[in-house]
């Protein structure tokens, strides 16, 4: 009898814990994170999803495809005895903490906003570090520590008084862990160990659940701590000229990093997002204003596949909070019962001549101007008709979305890295209704 190939897979939680699970060659995402999910003891990871460290940033796989897809050959190879490191990082931030069912799932959304706050540039929120220092303190530490401080001896008849205060020296945790490099340097270590410290004993008696909801809850008032930011190029060919897209509860921001700082370029929601495209490392942005202006961002990502992935996880994203708004905010009304229209797969020839039609009477392009010379691609030999094969993906809010081909269905697996053509050749453009 032949002998089954297997892998070892490493998953890398949020509080760097780290979870060994032998796989079989053939096993998709999904297998690993319910291996991950049982081992965890959770009913559901809804909120958590998988990622790979591939261009220097963390990319979620998509949970339907074989692992195969994202690791390359490596994967395929007989002779393969390492470990492949896969991440169970945070894909869906949440607005209210009632979302996150289970205090096992509280504490790994907890550790990821928990490192993410270190690296917050939110210079205008020094007094919420504060309070975050402090609910961490108190769920990582406990209460604050009594000391005895005697008046006098036993014999002089005079009890000794316990007095709930931290150590006079405050040195019981290090600034590093709990607020961002630029506000130790700003305010020094013995403002923060002394503010924080006093904070903390405030908290007394609160117990670690409890402590950990405080520390969510405020944590989502720092606009860069409940995101997924990804770098993207604003020229195809310069490495240097960078944007931060950030995924935010409420829709896609756009900055750029001037001299340290964060600098805005665009804010827009979800209901202003007309589509969102990629073609190759190609990456476009359509939205259109409550002025009917409609806005074109284009910029480019570091291969086919991180495009995919992006395009995928906003996508995920999108629906997440179209099917958790009622728990999230009030209900306004009646759910929309047709949220998605049919997504469509096009050449950039067809894309660009419903742009034009579209924007003919104003256009409004941040970071890269729509260049007509680029509209029309090279026929490919590889189609008779001289275009791009087109191809259909019809997003549905329950199942995952299907690729058809040609009327066939077929299952994208290969790596777009491992075929370059397969990526370059198509042109994947999502839309969806307003309605919100």
């Amino acid at each position: 009898m032949r002998k089954r190939q297997v892998r070892r897979v490493c998953v890398v939680l949020s509080n760097k814990q780290r979870l060994d699970c032998i796989v079989r060659v053939s096993s998709i995402g999904r297998q690993v994170l319910d291996h991950v999910t049982l081992m965890c003891g959770v009913r559901s990871l809804q909120i958590f999803g998988l990622a790979i460290f591939l261009e220097h940033e963390y990319l979620f796989v998509d949970l339907d495809q074989n692992l195969g897809t994202y690791f390359g050959k490596e994967w395929r190879r007989t002779s393969t005895k390492g470990t492949f490191l896969l991440f169970l990082r945070v894909q869906h931030y949440v607005e209210s903490v009632e979302l996150i069912k289970d205090s096992t799932s509280q504490e790994l959304y907890y550790s990821d906003l928990r490192r993410k706050m270190l690296d917050s540039l939110c210079d205008q929120q020094e007094l919420l570090f504060l309070q975050l220092a402090a609910a961490a303190l108190q769920a990582e530490m406990g209460d604050a520590e009594e000391q005895i401080l005697g008046d006098g001896d036993e014999q002089n008849g005079k009890e000794n008084t316990i007095v709930s205060e931290k150590k006079q020296n405050q040195n019981y945790f290090l600034p590093e862990d709990y607020f961002p490099s630029w506000l130790i340097r700003h305010r020094g270590r013995d403002f923060l160990l002394r503010h924080a410290g006093a904070l903390h004993t405030t908290l007394r008696g609160l117990v670690r659940p409890r402590a950990i909801r405080r520390f969510i809850e405020d944590a989502s008032a720092l606009q860069d701590v409940p995101v997924t930011v990804y770098t993207l190029r604003q020229d195809k060919r310069d490495v240097r000229g960078c944007v931060h897209l950030a995924v935010t509860l409420k829709g896609l921001c756009v900055h750029q990093e001037v001299e340290g700082k964060l600098h805005l370029l665009y804010d827009c929601t979800w209901k202003e997002i007309h589509s969102l495209t990629f073609r190759g490392k190609r990456f476009e942005v359509q939205t259109g204003g409550r002025l009917g202006v409609v806005s074109l961002m284009v910029y480019y990502t570091a291969s086919p596949c991180h495009s995919r992935l992006l395009l995928r996880h906003l996508q995920q994203t999108h629906r997440f909070q179209l099917d958790n708004r009622g728990t999230q905010r009030p209900d306004t009304g009646a759910r929309v019962g047709q949220l998605y229209r049919e997504a469509s797969i096009c050449d950039l020839a067809w894309l660009g001549e419903r742009l034009r039609c579209a924007s003919s009477s104003s256009l409004t392009t941040y970071n890269s101007v729509y260049n007509s010379d680029h509209t029309t691609p090279k026929p490919s030999p590889r189609d008779r008709a001289g275009r791009p094969p087109v191809i259909e993906v019809e997003m549905s809010v329950d199942d995952p979305p299907e690729i058809l081909v040609d009327g066939d269905r077929e299952l994208l697996v290969d790596d777009p890295t491992q075929v370059p053509w397969l990526a370059d050749g198509l042109c994947v453009s999502w839309v969806w209704s307003g309605h919100q």
